[in-house]
């Protein structure tokens, strides 16, 4: 993972399991890379005592080509929105210089155990700012 200023960036080459019947890439398969995308990002998050856990609110993505077995792709990970309870991730993937998906997935900041939304902690807030698009 490349990071800079205001973005990730993480190279997969994709593999044979995530290949389908045509050829390519299953759609489920994006999502997935995408979350390890945004994963590699926030574990480099400044940790508390009392963090919240953090579900996936919404997701939405949109296709504009398929990826192929062995396709080197790119996934470049920014944050959107900084709400109070929640976190605006998008995910642009690309091959080859030219646009594959872009993803959007929202978190929501929870209490562990009541599992009712909570704000994110300022230092987290803090963090993310430099990663805004």
């Amino acid at each position: 993972m490349e990071q800079t200023a205001d973005i990730t960036v993480s190279d997969v080459r994709i593999p044979f399991r995530d290949i389908d019947m045509h050829g390519h890439m299953h759609n489920a398969a994006y999502y997935a890379h995408a979350e390890a995308a945004v994963a590699s990002l926030w574990r480099h998050r400044p940790e508390g005592g009392s963090d919240p856990v953090y579900f996936v609110r919404k997701s939405g993505c949109t296709f504009h080509r398929g990826l192929k077995l062995d396709d080197l792709a790119r996934f470049k990970v920014a944050v959107t929105r900084i709400g109070a309870t929640s976190l605006t991730f998008t995910v642009a993937i690309s091959a080859e210089g030219l646009p594959v998906a872009d993803l959007e997935i929202v978190w929501v900041a929870v209490d562990p155990a009541s599992r009712q939304p909570v704000n994110v902690p300022q230092a987290v807030r803090d963090w993310l700012k430099s990663f805004l698009a």
